[in-house]
């Protein structure tokens, strides 16, 4: 038997820190959204090994890689003497702010349990998820969610129509662990989350207005220091979309006219070949 699974990247149109917590990680509320940038995962039984394979040289291959530790630990967890070789063909950058590796995680939950025959439930897969990375749960879920708590409370919001959007990575990545590390309590006054929430569920969620209400709080720690990041945004500001880093970085995206689409596109390419950035133009799913 064999499995064929995409992964999508995700963006936070929100994404604010309440709290330090006594655990040493953040309470936060965001709204993510999943778009049309995958990793690709294809999976076969084997007699009882767990094999790995990935072309990424960035990437291990081994109990490193979050892909091999849910495996390993599904097959643990429901007593599996199947095993499985799994093959990960990587799009989505590392440490880019994309949730590629929650994504990846996530796909591999849901195809041994198909793969293995399993018979368990989405909240049981949570629990088991969340310990290993706290995007997983979102990804469960995906298109239009409201995240909170770690990362791991789900609530799912009204899908947003499509919306254009173009992601820009500077080539590098950041480690979420360091930015957290860079936050300095306390914050200045809280962002309310409660109107970009009201326009996603209303269905007004595209238009300039309402995206004035996209908000990403880490920018205040990310910016000052990679000045290359700031300039993303800056360049997409000045080229006419609305622009926001995602997660904890290196990702920016930026939001265009939806009227306009191929001649927007075709402008927004000829703008960014002059830099050497990483450019993908993909859509809200």
């Amino acid at each position: 038997m064999k499995l064929y699974l995409k992964a999508p990247a995700k963006i936070n149109f929100f994404l604010e820190v309440k709290n330090k917590r006594t655990d040493g990680y953040h309470n936060l509320k965001s709204v993510m959204q999943t778009v049309s940038l995958y990793d690709e995962l294809f999976f076969e039984l084997t007699d009882s090994e767990i094999l790995l394979e990935c072309k990424n040289e960035h990437l291990p291959t081994n109990k490193e890689n979050i892909v091999y530790k849910v495996a390993q630990i599904v097959k643990n967890h429901y007593d599996i003497n199947e095993g499985v070789r799994i093959h990960l063909k990587k799009k989505i950058p590392i440490k880019a702010g994309l949730g590629g590796g929650s994504s990846d995680a996530a796909s591999t939950f849901k195809a041994l349990v198909k793969l293995w025959n399993i018979k368990t439930s989405k909240d049981k897969l949570e629990k088991i998820a969340v310990k290993l990375g706290a995007d997983i749960p979102f990804f469960f879920t995906a298109g239009t969610a409201l995240c909170e708590g770690v990362g791991e409370i789900i609530t799912p919001l009204k899908n947003v129509k499509k919306l254009n959007i173009v992601l820009v990575n500077p080539g590098f990545g950041l480690s979420s662990k360091d930015v957290y590390k860079k936050i300095k309590f306390p914050l200045t006054n809280q962002v309310e989350i409660n109107r970009i929430i009201s326009s996603i569920n209303n269905g007004s969620f595209d238009s300039k207005k309402a995206f004035n209400y996209c908000f990403n709080r880490l920018e205040e720690f990310v910016l000052p220091n990679y000045p290359g990041i700031a300039r993303i945004k800056n360049v997409l500001n000045g080229i006419g979309c609305v622009s926001l880093m995602t997660g904890s970085g290196t990702t920016v995206f930026g939001i265009y006219d939806n009227s306009e689409e191929v001649k927007t596109t075709e402008r927004l390419k000829s703008k960014l070949n002059k830099y050497k950035w990483k450019v993908w133009f993909v859509n809200t799913i």
